[in-house]
C-alpha cells in the first residue's frame, strides 16, 4: 500500500532528516525501578550497562535530539541519576529534561563525561528553555513571578514556607523531601477537629511553569484552618484573574506526601486543558511537518497516553463539527468510527510521528496498540529494547517518506542497518539481511557499506510526498 509523507514544498530546511525522541523516564528509558538498586546484583548492573552501552551509539550518531519527558521534579531526577551512578551503571543523559509532565525544559550544559568522571551534573536550574516560557506566556498569560505571589499571600497567613523538591519518601530524597520537614501525621480526619498539624506549607520547586503547594494534614477539617485555605484559593486567583492570567486549579490529597491536601496550578491551554507532556511533542511534530523530521515518543504510563496517541497530533481545524467532537473525546465507544473517516486515516498515515510503548498492564496503551499499530503509529516493545524499537521506528518512517531517508545522516543509516526485531514475531521486519545482501556485492570497508545502506532504505520507495499548499511563514 501507498503511504504520502508530508512535503513541505518550500526549500528543506537544515533540520531535514532530524529525530526528535521524547521518552518517559522510569520504566522505559530507565527500564527498572529506582528502589531496586539498593540492593542491585553484580548481574543486573551488568545488564543495565550492556543495554545502555547499545543506547549510547543511537544517541551519539546522527542527528537525534534526546529529550526525557517525565512526572519527576529536576532534584528528583538528579538524585535518581545520582544514585544509577553510585551504582557503577553509566546511563547517557538526555540532551533536555522536561519535569512535571510539561512544565520547565532544563537544556544540558556538560557532557556525561563530566559527570561520571567530575560529579558535575549536567543541567541547572537556571538553564531552561525560555523560548518554551515566552510562548506560553504569550498564550496563556502564565510568568516565572506568579509564585512569588502565592509566597507572599502564604507569609500573609503565617504560613512556614518549605522549599522542596520532592513530596517522597525522605530515606530516598533526603533533605530534597518535604517529608523530611514536616511531622507525618496520620491521626483520624473528621469535621470539628482541634488543629494537630504543623502550620507548614510545602512549596515546590517545580520551575516557572507549576505550581503545587502542600497544606498541613488537617487543614481542611479544622474551621478557622479551613477558612484560611479558602482565603488563599480565592486571593490567589483573584490576582490571576485581574492580571488575565489563564489555568488549571487541581486540588488532591497526596498519598505520596503525607496524605496532605494538595493545590496545584497550571497554565490553561487553548482547548482548556492544563499544560502536560503533549504540548512540547506538539510542538515538535509541528515543526517535523515543516522540515521533513520525525519525532518519536515512548512511554509505559498513564501519564504518557496523551503523549503517544497519534489522534493527538492530526490537523483538525478543516474537519466537520461532529468529528472535531469525537476527536476531542476519543474512548473506545467512537474510536473505530473515527477510524473509518478516510480523512483521519490518510493524515494518520502522514503523519511524521511514531509511539513507542512499553509493554506492560495498563489497558489504555494497549488500546492505542489495537487501534495504530496497523498505521505504523504505534510500536509496542518489550521493557530493556526501547533502543531497537526506536530503530524500527526510524526505518519504519524512512521506508515510507524517502525525503526523510535521503536526509539521515550516513552513521544514522548504519545504525539502521543493525535494528532487530523487538516486538511479536513478523510484526516488525528487518533489513539486516538485505544490508547484508547489499554489501556483498560492494566494494568493501565504510564506504561501500555506507552507499549499500543508503540503497538498501531509499530503494524500492515508490510513494512520494504529497505537496502542501504554499502559507505564510509562522512561528511553530
Amino acid at each position: 500500500m501507498k503511504v504520502d509523507c508530508i512535503k513541505n514544498n518550500k526549500q528543506i530546511y537544515f533540520t531535514a532528516g532530524k529525530v526528535d525522541l521524547y521518552s518517559d523516564f522510569d520504566g522505559t528509558y530507565f527500564p527498572a525501578k529506582h528502589t531496586d538498586l539498593y540492593t542491585i546484583t553484580p548481574e543486573r548492573t551488568k545488564q543495565l550497562n550492556d543495554y545502555f552501552d547499545e543506547f549510547r551509539p543511537l544517541l551519539n550518531e546522527g542527528d537525534l535530539h534526546f529529550t526525557i519527558t517525565s512526572g519527576r521534579t529536576f532534584g528528583e531526577f538528579q538524585t535518581v541519576a545520582d544514585l544509577i551512578k553510585s551504582k557503577g551503571i553509566q546511563m547517557p543523559l538526555p540532551d533536555t529534561f522536561i519535569a512535571k509532565n510539561g512544565s520547565d525544559e532544563y537544556v544540558r550544559v556538560a557532557a556525561d563525561s563530566e559527570y561520571y568522571n567530575k560529579g558535575i551534573f549536567p543541567f541547572r536550574y537556571e538553564t531552561v528553555n525560555t523560548q518554551k516560557q515566552e510562548d506560553i506566556k504569550n498564550a496563556t498569560g502564565w510568568h516565572g513571578k506568579l509564585k512569588d505571589k502565592l509566597r507572599e499571600i502564604l507569609q500573609k497567613h503565617y504560613l512556614q514556607i518549605i522549599d522542596h523538591e520532592s513530596e517522597n519518601s525522605g530515606r530516598d530524597y533526603g533533605q530534597k523531601s518535604l517529608m523530611t520537614h514536616v511531622k507525618y501525621d496520620k491521626f483520624e480526619l473528621k469535621e470539628g477537629i482541634d488543629a494537630k498539624s504543623e502550620w507548614k506549607v510545602g512549596l515546590r520547586k517545580d520551575g516557572s511553569l507549576k505550581i503545587y503547594a502542600s497544606f498541613p494534614y488537617d487543614m481542611l477539617h479544622v474551621g478557622q484552618r479551613s477558612y484560611v485555605y479558602d482565603k488563599i484559593k480565592e486571593e490567589f486567583e483573584e490576582y490571576l484573574k485581574e492580571n488575565g492570567v489563564k489555568f488549571v486549579r487541581e486540588e488532591e490529597r497526596d498519598v505520596h506526601g503525607g496524605n496532605r491536601p494538595v493545590l496545584v496550578y497550571t497554565p490553561q491551554m487553548a482547548d482548556g486543558s492544563p499544560l502536560t507532556k503533549l504540548y512540547d511533542t506538539k510542538e515538535a511534530v509541528k515543526k517535523a511537518i515543516k522540515n521533513n523530521d520525525l519525532v518519536i515518543t515512548a512511554g509505559d504510563g498513564k501519564n504518557d497516553i496523551e503523549m503517544l496517541n497519534p489522534l493527538n497530533y492530526i490537523e483538525t481545524s478543516d474537519l466537520d463539527t461532529d468529528l472535531q467532537k469525537q476527536l476531542k473525546n476519543v474512548s473506545e465507544d467512537n474510536i473505530e468510527e473515527i477510524l473509518k473517516n478516510q480523512t483521519v486515516v490518510e493524515r494518520l498515515r502522514k503523519l511524521p510521528f511514531v509511539g513507542i510503548i512499553i509493554k506492560g498492564e495498563h489497558s489504555s496503551l494497549e488500546q492505542l496498540v489495537k487501534h495504530f499499530e496497523q498505521f505504523n503509529r504505534i510500536i509496542e516493545t518489550e521493557k530493556g529494547t526501547l533502543q531497537e524499537a526506536i530503530k524500527q521506528a526510524i526505518k519504519k518512517y524512512a521506508e515510507e517518506c524517502p525525503e526523510f531517508a535521503q536526509n539521515l545522516k550516513e552513521d544514522f543509516k548504519i545504525q539502521l542497518e543493525m535494528a532487530k526485531e523487538t516486538v511479536r514475531e513478523g510484526t516488525i521486519e528487518t533489513v539486516k539481511h538485505t544490508a547484508e545482501t547489499a554489501t556483498s556485492e560492494t566494494p568493501k570497508g565504510k564506504g561501500g557499506k555506507i552507499a549499500a545502506i543508503v540503497a538498501v532504505i531509499t530503494a524500492g520507495l515508490s510513494s512520494t510526498c504529497y505537496m502542501l499548499k504554499k502559507k505564510p511563514d509562522k512561528q511553530s
